[in-house]
């Protein structure tokens, strides 16, 4: 069965308004209200293109061109706005730019219902056989008309432009948005511009199944693709809002140092209001910042100070290039992050691990050597209470020792593939050479290998250290259990140290979950808190898990790597050995 002309023209305008219903049922969304406005005007013009077929008198097939002229008006505004919505910049409507945009548009449509006056749009008032039963009107267009094609074609392109720039800068499902809104427009206005060239051979106007094709694509974007429903313009949305309400200072040069743009938060840097700052030299404005800006299509991240209205503050300086077509760099993005809290914090805390690991371990040393001297002419009860001195001084010490063994270790080390197996093994000959009383039982997988530095060996000496030292709960021999395996379902390495001592209180876990310690609520030592910190640099984390058995278990999770040299001898086979 072969359609004729009117009852395809029909169609597409049946097409039109069901798709126009469809993009109504989303009004609330970016573009949904020119989107049906725009196709609805498509669906009408089908519609009166279609009557004009079916009508015989020529004074009524001229109003019926007329309302169609008046019809093509609608439809290049009604999607430039949808564009101009859907990605993102519905700012530019001002009522000024909406007054400049409909100039063109009110005064073709005068010009079309005025035309028998002075004939600018076209002339003639011939007729030609589109099929058996059906004539249409065949105008000559004027100078006029062909204006407005230039017109129409210059919105489609600015229109164009817009959702090409988007196009480059999104992801899939954008993009394929973009192109159906392209093709929306792009192919009927290709059908309209090659009919009225003449440059189809048929008398038929085939523009209304341009708007078919067209309504077929946003059906298709509409039900599938989700075009009104994930619409850019919350992305440009929220992306304004981070540049505009984020914490960080953020200023915009181009290729001159020029500032383009500044966020609220960057203000505070100027004398002036955000306007009045474009255009205006970062050198001349902000030298020492202007400083850390490196040559084009370079990034980099440094610190740097800066004063204003007699305040010097620290900051973290990230310096990106911003790149246009072909790579041609445009500007950078300098981000500056305060950090004067932090950079005050790290100095007092330098400072107290300084007098911790110096001062106070010197002074300590002092007050041991005249306890000694003191001990040798003293009697029981006061050797006694010196042995008491001489130990207190000892353990602090050794805890000054142990922080600043792990804060260089912390400062300096490189994490790299270590060998678990070897570093187990020499923890475990050492502890067994000062406590050899302890049964000490070592199992390993074979091959574990984790990322770490000397700071691991540390921790791991710390965790062995504290479980010899506690006495059993049942007055027998102490006993303490070393396991390595890997871990289940995730590319990591579990260490676990169990003794049968008395256990860790509840409250001294808590503490070390929490991270924090309060005056109500502390620790009674350094040495967990030592091995937490290293643990947590590594990037792996600790834990106290329960178990059937008496005494304490700790657990570490630590990340797991390759090992370093594929030519390195595989480590022994896992071993079980008893002291």
């Amino acid at each position: 069965m072969v359609l004729s002309p009117l009852t395809v023209v029909l169609l597409s305008g049946v097409v039109g308004m069901g798709v126009a219903f469809l993009v109504w049922l989303h009004r609330d969304r970016p573009g949904a209200g020119p989107l049906a406005v725009f196709v609805v005007a498509a669906s009408l013009w089908a519609v009166t293109y279609g009557i004009e077929l079916a009508v015989p008198g020529l004074a009524t097939m001229e109003r019926l061109v007329q309302v169609q002229l008046t019809l093509s008006v609608i439809i290049p505004v009604a999607w430039l706005v949808t564009v101009i919505e859907y990605t993102g910049h519905p700012h530019w409507l001002t009522q000024r730019r909406t007054a400049l945009l409909l100039v063109e548009p009110a005064v073709f449509v005068t010009l079309v219902w005025s035309n028998h006056a002075h004939e600018l749009i076209w002339s003639g008032h011939g007729t030609q056989s589109v099929s058996a039963s059906s004539v249409a009107l065949a105008p000559a267009y004027e100078v006029m008309y062909w204006g407005h094609m230039s017109y129409i074609l210059l919105l489609i392109l600015a229109g164009g432009v817009l959702l090409l720039r988007m196009l480059f800068r999104s992801n899939q499902v954008f993009q394929g948005q973009g192109i159906a809104l392209l093709l929306a427009i792009a192919v009927p206005t290709v059908v309209q511009s090659l009919f009225v060239l003449g440059a189809l051979p048929t008398p038929f106007n085939p523009t209304s199944l341009g708007y078919v094709a067209s309504g077929a694509v946003l059906s298709v974007a509409i039900l599938r693709g989700q075009l009104l429903d994930v619409a850019p313009v919350t992305r440009e949305l929220g992306r304004e809002a981070i540049f505009t309400e984020m914490d960080d200072l953020v200023i915009i040069v181009d290729d001159e140092r020029r500032i383009v743009d500044v966020n609220a938060a960057a203000t505070a840097l100027f004398d002036g209001d955000q306007d009045a700052l474009l255009g205006r030299s970062l050198p001349h404005t902000v030298p020492a910042l202007a400083e850390a800006v490196p040559g084009p299509g370079e990034r980099t991240q440094t610190e740097t100070t800066l004063e204003h209205e007699g305040s010097v503050r620290y900051y973290d300086v990230r310096v990106i290039p911003l790149y246009r077509a072909y790579g041609v760099v445009s500007g950078h993005l300098i981000s500056l992050r305060d950090i004067t809290e932090r950079r005050q914090r790290e100095q007092r805390l330098d400072v107290l691990n300084r007098l911790l690991r110096h001062d106070i371990r010197n002074e300590m040393n002092v007050v041991k050597g005249n306890a000694d001297l003191l001990r040798d002419t003293a009697d029981a009860d006061e050797r006694e209470r010196l042995d008491r001195i001489i130990s207190t001084v000892d353990d602090i010490v050794d805890r000054s020792n142990k922080i600043g063994r792990v804060t260089e270790a912390l400062e300096t080390e490189q994490h790299s593939p270590t060998a678990l197996q070897r570093l187990l093994e020499s923890v475990v000959s050492d502890a067994r050479d000062r406590r050899p009383d302890v049964a000490i039982t070592l199992t390993c997988e074979d091959d574990l290998w984790i990322q770490g530095g000397p700071s691991i060996l540390i921790a791991l000496e710390e965790l062995v250290e504290n479980a010899v030292e506690h006495q059993a709960t049942d007055g027998g021999p102490v006993e303490v259990e070393i396991t390595a395996t890997r871990t289940d379902g995730t590319p990591g390495v579990r260490v676990a140290v169990h003794d049968n001592g008395p256990g860790i209180t509840d409250h001294e876990r808590e503490v070390i979950r929490s991270g924090t310690e309060t005056p109500l609520k502390h620790g009674s030592g350094v040495g967990l808190w030592l091995v937490n910190w290293i643990v947590r640099n590594l990037g792996g984390r600790m834990s106290f898990p329960d178990t059937a058995e008496p005494g304490t278990t700790v657990e570490l999770q630590l990340p797991a790597a390759e090992p370093a040299h594929a030519t390195d001898e595989p480590a022994t086979a896992g071993s079980e050995n008893a002291d």
